[in-house]
């Protein structure tokens, strides 16, 4: 098995089995991401076939996890399972993916201003711990950009788990789209957060956001968490655009 998995299997002996220490993301995840990585990259033509075998060959792996990571990417809607045919790579359009930046940006705009309204101790003691994190982050030379995009990510999500909102916090978790949310940022080099400045004006953002919470105005709160969305949404796409030339609606980056 390839060296980019974990391996949790105890071959003892047949029908023995010990305590192991389980991976918390198996290899079907793995590829599903790192597959969902290239297609928003543009390394697969849209409509292009994914040939299961090369894929399982590629990874050696066999073709098993390659199916569930396919399965994976067709409910985020990267790829589509054609009976018999096999999995081709859906045409996601620059528009399709400033539309999932606006869902985000609006569930969790929603999730800050209900922190804001009925603060809890609770939540502050987890958002204030994944600040520290962020703010250590930023400041370091050295960073790991990937481990500051994660960083990031928790805060978002903090936010949604502790605001009180389960209705959000569920339909939050089972969004088709949530990979590809995390597939636009954690690669090697993260698209904005190679500039220290950049990291320092993502933190300070955050601070600002928990200050608004902390002082009970909701729409102060609301505001700073989609404006903090919809900056990054500009970055991916300012991005994406050099290497992507196709119609865009521009009126999307501003109607959050």
């Amino acid at each position: 098995m390839s060296a980019l998995f974990s391996s949790s299997v105890s071959a003892d002996k047949p029908g023995a089995l010990r305590p192991i220490r389980l991976t918390t993301v198996t290899p079907a995840e793995q590829i599903a991401q790192h597959l969902g990585q290239a297609i928003l990259q543009g390394k697969f033509a849209p409509g292009e076939r994914i040939g299961e075998q090369a894929i399982a060959d590629l990874f050696s792996v066999s073709r098993g996890p390659v199916r569930d990571a396919l399965r994976e990417l067709d409910k985020q809607g990267l790829v589509e399972i054609s009976p018999r045919r096999g999995a081709f790579v859906v045409h996601l359009v620059l528009n399709d993916v400033v539309d999932i930046f606006n869902i985000r940006g609006t569930m969790m705009g929603l999730a800050a201003r209900y922190l804001a309204s009925r603060p809890d101790a609770a939540a502050f003691e987890t958002l204030d711990a994944r600040l520290d994190e962020l703010r250590q982050l930023a400041g370091e030379d050295d960073t790991s950009l990937v481990e500051f995009v994660k960083a990031v990510g928790r805060m978002g999500t903090g936010l949604i788990l502790h605001c009180g909102n389960r209705q959000l916090a569920s339909t939050y978790r089972n969004l088709p789209h949530d990979a590809i949310w995390q597939m636009l940022w954690v690669h090697s080099k993260p698209l904005d957060y190679e500039r220290a400045a950049r990291r320092i004006e993502s933190l300070q953002g955050y601070e600002r956001l928990l200050a608004a919470i902390r002082a009970g105005d909701a729409d102060a709160a609301e505001a700073g968490m989609r404006r903090i969305v919809s900056e990054s949404c500009q970055e991916v796409i300012a991005h994406m655009r050099l290497t992507r030339a196709e119609p865009f609606d521009d009126f999307r980056l501003h109607v959050v």
